[in-house]
Formats: C-alpha cells, sequence, structure tokens
C-alpha cells in the first residue's frame, strides 16, 4: 500500500508537521482546531504546509470556473427530478436552447426534453450530443461541452459494444456520429467539462 502523508497545523500551539499515519495525525490535532489534510508525497504536504496550510474554498474555485464559460453550447441528461430521463442544452447562462431546433410541445416546463419511457440516463446523454450539435451548427457555435465521457469519448464517435446495447441506442450511437463528423468538418469540437460547473447540469452525478 502507498504510504500516505498527514500535513497538520496547529495555530493555537504553532506547530506543524507531516506524519505518515492517520492515527498520529489525530493525536497531534484531536481537541486543538487544527487543520489537516493526506497528501500523495512528502513535497505535496509541505508545499501545503508552506502556503499556510489552507483548506481550499470549492466553491469559490467553482464560482469563478463559472465566470470564465465559454459562450458557446452545453448538454447534459438526468433522472433528479424523478419524471424519467430529461435531456437539457443550454447556452453558458444556463437558459434552455431546445427550441432552437424543436417543437414547443416537445419541451417540458422545465425547458427540458423528456426522453422515452424506458430510456438509460446515457441514452439520455446520447440525445443531448446529437441535439447540441444540431444545434450549435444551426447558430454558427464551434464548441459542445458535456460532462459524459462516455458519450463524448466513445459513442459519439462510433465506438461501442454493440453486444451489449439495444438497437434504438445503436442507431442514434451511428446518427450522432455521423452529425459529429459534419460538426467536426465545419471546425466544431466537443469537449468535456466537469459536472459541477456544466450549466446544463441535471444533477444527476451528484
Amino acid at each position: 500500500m502507498a504510504t500516505k502523508y498527514y500535513a497538520f497545523v496547529v495555530d493555537k500551539e504553532n506547530i506543524h508537521g507531516i506524519v505518515t499515519t492517520w492515527e498520529e495525525c489525530q493525536k497531534k490535532t484531536k481537541g486543538k482546531g487544527a487543520r489537516y489534510k493526506s497528501f500523495k508525497s512528502h513535497q505535496e504536504a509541505l508545499d501545503w504546509i508552506k502556503a499556510g496550510g489552507v483548506y481550499e474554498d470549492k466553491k469559490a474555485k467553482f464560482k469563478a470556473a463559472k465566470e470564465l464559460l465559454e459562450d458557446e453550447i452545453y448538454f447534459d441528461a438526468g433522472t433528479g427530478r424523478g419524471i424519467g430521463v430529461e435531456v437539457r442544452v443550454t447556452n453558458k447562462n444556463g437558459d434552455s436552447l431546445l427550441d432552437v431546433i424543436m417543437p414547443e410541445n416537445m419541451i417540458n416546463e422545465f425547458g427540458n426534453y423528456l426522453a422515452p419511457v424506458g430510456s438509460t440516463n446515457n441514452y439520455g446523454e446520447l440525445i443531448g450530443a446529437y441535439l447540441a450539435i444540431d444545434i450549435a451548427i444551426k447558430k454558427g457555435k464551434f464548441k459542445i461541452f458535456g460532462d459524459s465521457k462516455l458519450i463524448i469519448d466513445y459513442w459519439s464517435k462510433g465506438l461501442c459494444n454493440r453486444t451489449s446495447l439495444s438497437e434504438k441506442t445503436i442507431n442514434l450511437i451511428q446518427k450522432t456520429n455521423e452529425r459529429r463528423i459534419t460538426f467536426e468538418k465545419l471546425g466544431g469540437q466537443i469537449k468535456h467539462i466537469s459536472g459541477d460547473i456544466n450549466p446544463a447540469d441535471l444533477g444527476f452525478h451528484k
């Protein structure tokens, strides 16, 4: 088992250090209002202490990342609302763009498309990618972002295990791959984005 390095900072006693077991770390920090964190290397632990042993403000980090989002197309799918698999395609502000290519009666009250009953979340993500490509082409956008590596790196490229998928899924994989090829010939790109900052996020991954 790889060695872990536990860095700790005790402000009250003006001490800090690095130990290699959780038990040692507890002895040094318990009840002292200390800060501590585990690292894979001694150097990382040392760097954290030198930087003041400050915990990363993840909320601030994600807020800053969202402010830097590109004005492009984003997609996601999720079941968080409990009504089935919803598909969402938005701009960087999270505004639904489905009405660019889809009639109003196919878009629900939340601005999403409800995938057919029995659809998996991955199938919903695939629909999202397909719709996002059509929307991007129609709006003259050249970048699409999603948080599903399966869809971006495999299915939308036509790469899949056909023996484990339904005919419906395989057909959509082929259609999406064809649309992706067209999109990329126009100079388009499909990239991965963390679900935490995806403006189209439907929360399935959380």
